[in-house]
């Protein structure tokens, strides 16, 4: 699996080839769109571009579905096996659809107890889309183990609150992606239990609590800023719900 870096969002092809070369590979089994926005293209950096300000150079028009449609075209070439997006709200999704041939394989978010985006998974589900949860522990130094509700379920089931953080998304039918470079955490993070109806519903009860106080939990925020998202003409550019 690679990813279609922003700078290369009208150039989806030209994105993959680079990565292919790089991987020494004629093809991957899934190339995903990595944000639904893009960065100018000819900007000053090929990874992150600046304005002269120093902000980020981004293309606020950008037409993601216009993305997507290039990403379609790698399936019929042979270089992909299967496509899909990263970080995309319901919003997207909806546009994307809309103006889609083929449903994107996956959508990876950020997705734990402390940012459930129920709304997105639900989505999900009901499209036919597979959601692949990254950062489930929370981020470095993994914040979430420290968790009153999951110290509870770890308790009650007898494993650790990692072990417990990694179950909640097998119990959800998704796909989890845990990341450590120690051998024995790699080896924990094998480690999955079965987590009842109970277990879940008080993880789901701490993650209801903090969506009621607006209180859920994002670790991992775009490279370029928290200032993007779904542009409307009234509300602006603001991170959206979902991504």
């Amino acid at each position: 699996m690679t990813k279609l870096w922003n700078t290369y969002s009208t150039r989806a092809e030209l994105g993959l080839d680079k990565s292919l070369k790089a991987l020494g590979l004629d093809y991957v089994d899934l190339y995903l769109v990595h944000w639904p926005v893009g960065m100018n293209p000819d900007g000053s950096d090929d990874r992150f571009p600046r304005l002269p300000d120093g902000s980020r150079d981004m293309l606020w028009e950008h037409d993601h579905v216009a993305t997507w449609k290039q990403m379609e075209g790698l399936l019929a070439a042979g270089k992909t096996r299967g496509v899909g997006v990263c970080n995309y709200s319901e919003p997207y999704l909806k546009q994307l659809l809309a103006g889609a041939d083929v449903v994107p394989a996956v959508n990876q978010i950020e997705n734990h107890p402390a940012l459930p985006q129920q709304e997105v998974v639900d989505f999900c589900r009901e499209k036919g889309i597979h959601v692949v949860a990254y950062s489930p522990l929370g981020s470095t130094g993994g914040p979430l183990m420290k968790s009153e509700a999951v110290a509870k379920v770890a308790e009650r089931k007898g494993v650790s609150p990692g072990t417990v953080l990694l179950s909640y998304h097998v119990a959800r039918g998704s796909t989890v992606l845990a990341k450590s470079v120690t051998e024995s955490r790699i080896k924990a993070n094998l480690e999955i239990a079965d987590l009842d109806a109970d277990d879940m519903k008080i993880l789901d009860d701490y993650s209801a609590g903090l969506v009621k106080e607006g209180a859920v939990q994002r670790y991992v925020y775009p490279p370029f800023g928290i200032n993007f998202g779904f542009p409307d003409k009234n509300e602006g550019r603001s991170l959206p719900n979902g991504v």
